[in-house]
């Protein structure tokens, strides 16, 4: 079995425990949680009112009831985009206002909940659309009350040809993770937050504006002098399962870059155990159940001592990086 970078692979909830629940809710979040995820991955959309929420997608369509709400709302309706045959609802044209109006729903698929078959919900709960705030607070409150510490993972999503835009998203994420409220629990000191971005100058934005963690969502880098580039302005890379070979892991550990792939479900659950053995650093799953299971496996919950060893290796591994840079 190939060894991870890091002393011992992190399970990462993707858009929560998104294959029970809708994904990108406060309750997949809570959910996963529950299961034990090591971080949850909250995707970032701004408002037309300045609001950063969780969403993945610009079109809110597959993932909310808009249509139906909008269809007994004019003002919601006639801010909505013709595109084809369908009207379109972009986050980035509605104010959260707007937005507060409407339930989450799953997007269906295998990866994907199903309140059919989904033992967590039945498909007559309302699930509000949460902002990143409402993930902070909620992950901040579960460590002043239990000690706890769960990880958020945000990534960044943008809009081609709107850099002001990608920017103003980038902005307000820092200035969220910054809030005094928080006390420094999201300065880095924990080892608790993760930033991402598929654009790469949104990363190397994000790796000159802060002292963070920041994982570049791209593709296996094809020779160890692109891995060696990427390591100048990223601590990681995010790539798809089917990228995540040996090689690629290898040559990625070689230029001291983590891995972190994605995305498993139950449309592929045994490449949790698959990509563990090959040494990733962490995967993200959309069941963070069976992600924890197969890590715990293969990476035994280390003694309480032991997880002190462990924080400051991984505290050593960001510093390493960030005195390259």
């Amino acid at each position: 079995m190939a060894a991870p970078l890091a002393d011992r692979p992190i399970v990462i909830a993707h858009r929560g425990a998104s294959n029970y629940l809708p994904e990108h809710t406060m309750e997949a979040y809570r959910l996963a949680v529950q299961m034990r995820a090591d971080f949850i991955e909250p995707d970032l959309f701004l408002t037309a009112d300045g609001v950063l929420v969780a969403r993945h997608d610009r079109s809110l369509n597959a993932t909310t009831n808009v249509q139906q709400v909008a269809a007994s709302d004019p003002d919601l309706f006639a801010k909505g985009t013709q595109v084809g045959g369908t009207r379109q609802y972009y986050i980035d044209t509605l104010t959260y206002a707007d937005i507060q109006k409407l339930s989450a729903v799953s997007r269906g698929g295998a990866a994907y909940s199903n309140p059919a078959t989904s033992p967590y919900y039945d498909g007559t709960e309302s699930f509000a659309v949460p902002t990143f705030n409402d993930v902070l607070d909620y992950v901040y409150d579960l460590y002043t009350s239990s000690g706890r510490i769960v990880g958020v993972y945000p990534e960044v999503k943008t809009i081609s040809g709107a850099a002001t835009y990608n920017l103003a998203i980038a902005d307000a994420m820092l200035t969220a993770l910054a809030d005094p409220k928080y006390g420094g629990f999201f300065d880095g000191s924990f080892n608790n937050v993760f930033l991402q971005s598929f654009d790469q100058s949104i990363v190397q934005y994000l790796s000159a504006n802060s002292d963070l963690p920041v994982v570049y969502l791209t593709s296996c880098p094809g020779t160890a002098a692109a891995a060696t580039a990427i390591a100048q302005y990223a601590d990681g890379i995010g790539i798809s399962t089917g990228q995540a070979t040996q090689a690629c892991i290898d040559r990625a550990h070689a230029a001291g870059l983590l891995v972190h792939a994605y995305t498993v479900s139950l449309a592929n659950p045994a490449l949790h155990d698959t990509l563990y053995a090959r040494g990733v650093d962490g995967i993200f799953t959309n069941t963070p159940d069976l992600g924890v299971a197969s890590r715990d496996a293969l990476y035994p919950v280390p003694e309480p001592a032991s997880l002190v060893l462990l924080g400051l290796g991984v505290m050593g591994l960001f510093a390493a990086r960030r005195r390259l840079v």
